[in-house]
């Protein structure tokens, strides 16, 4: 392994012009109360969150008490037709006509673009009055490299815990409803469900356009480039502040819907910050820290986790028992911070692997460390 040591301060910002930041995913779950099937979405949404951390949940209600004028204007610009449907980073996968896609893919399509790169980074500062109830956000934008386009930021306010007696959830699912499930986890519940807790429920973005605020991110961004929007907002007094939170996203803007792709996002309550991450180096560390991937025996997936502590080309690539190349997770240069990929136990041809052990190495310019993984799916 390689030290770099420096004689003088051993933190410094350094900013490559062709990195890539660490990437989070927003899931929106297209839904109404009078959908008898959408409270599979929440099912599938929940376990997406659960499986990945890096994947951030918002429902956008349609047609009952709880759509709001910035959940219509989603679900109207994205052209949804279906519900349950669900938005992956608003991205345009292969083979799709639409951004929304039936539940049974969410999963698989979260793990495609957290195991993607993205130039930019998303951070937001937040202050709180619980008298007034008058809240301030800034949200910033960090290029680590260059993009074009029409680039928006996006502070979108979500509420959980929310319960609506006056206009019940229904549930096609459950035993003796229109649709009984007995595989389905509604299947023990009522076929109006009166006490049905609704979270992440879109309530407005503070941008000036239901789409972001233009204007602030030029059509041609450098690397190094930052860019910061400020939003004040007073909540309505029929909200729960504690259950509150601030999605913070940069997203393009195209006038198709297939042209809206999310490129990073944040998130946290109300009157917090978050913290500005893959920006700086320490050249005084080994530029990479590896930890061992978990869950470990996996019969599904797995996480690789890393901490890189300088800007460098990475490739993360797992190989067999023999030594074989399987499969390429990322190969990009990347900025510090902690990085997460998953593996699927499936080759680049996209075919499930046998049972065994296989290794997973992460090289850098500087260092290649290989650890050991027990796949067991079949």
């Amino acid at each position: 392994m390689k030290k770099i040591t420096l004689l003088f301060a051993s933190v410094v910002s350094i900013i490559s012009s062709n990195a890539q930041a660490p990437k989070k995913v927003l899931l929106e779950d297209f839904t109404g109360t009078w959908c008898g099937y959408c409270p599979r979405g929440k099912t599938v949404m929940e376990d997406c969150m659960n499986t990945y951390p890096n994947v951030i949940g918002i429902t956008e209600h349609s047609g009952d008490g709880l759509e709001s004028t910035y959940s219509a204007a989603i679900n109207t610009g994205l052209s949804v037709s279906s519900y349950p449907g669900g938005g992956v980073d608003r991205f345009l996968f292969s083979g799709q006509t639409t951004v929304g896609m039936s539940t049974s893919v969410w999963k698989s399509k979260c793990s495609s673009r957290l195991n993607t790169t993205t130039p930019v980074t998303v951070n937001f500062t937040s202050t709180y009055n619980t008298s007034t109830r008058a809240l301030s956000v800034t949200i910033t934008a960090n290029f680590v490299a260059a993009a074009t386009g029409d680039l928006r930021i996006n502070c979108v306010l979500t509420e959980d815990g929310i319960v609506t007696p006056g206009d019940p959830q229904h549930n096609y699912m459950g035993n003796g409803c229109s649709s009984p499930d007995a595989t389905s986890p509604w299947y023990t519940f009522p076929c109006s469900m009166t006490d049905y807790v609704h979270n992440g429920v879109a309530r407005i973005n503070l941008a000036s356009d239901n789409w972001g605020t233009s204007g602030v991110i030029p059509a041609s961004v450098s690397a190094g480039g930052t860019y910061s929007q400020t939003y004040n907002y007073t909540l309505p007094a029929a909200w729960n502040a504690s259950n509150v939170y601030i999605i913070a996203f940069v997203s393009k803007y195209g006038t198709a819907a297939s042209a809206r792709e999310i490129l990073n996002t944040n998130k946290g309550l109300i009157g917090t910050n978050t913290v500005a991450t893959g920006i700086t180096e320490n050249a005084s560390l080994n530029s990479v820290e590896v930890k061992q991937n978990a869950p470990n025996p996996f019969n599904d997936h797995t996480a690789i986790q890393f901490q890189l502590n300088t800007t460098d080309n990475v490739s993360v690539k797992v190989y067999d028992l023999f030594g074989k190349e399987i499969s390429t997770l990322v190969d990009s240069k990347l900025v510090p911070g902690e990085h997460t990929f998953y593996w699927f136990g499936i080759n680049e041809e996209g075919n499930a692997v046998s049972n065994g052990v296989y290794y997973y190495t992460i090289s850098t310019s500087s260092e290649k460390i290989t650890k050991p993984m027990i796949f067991v799916g079949q």
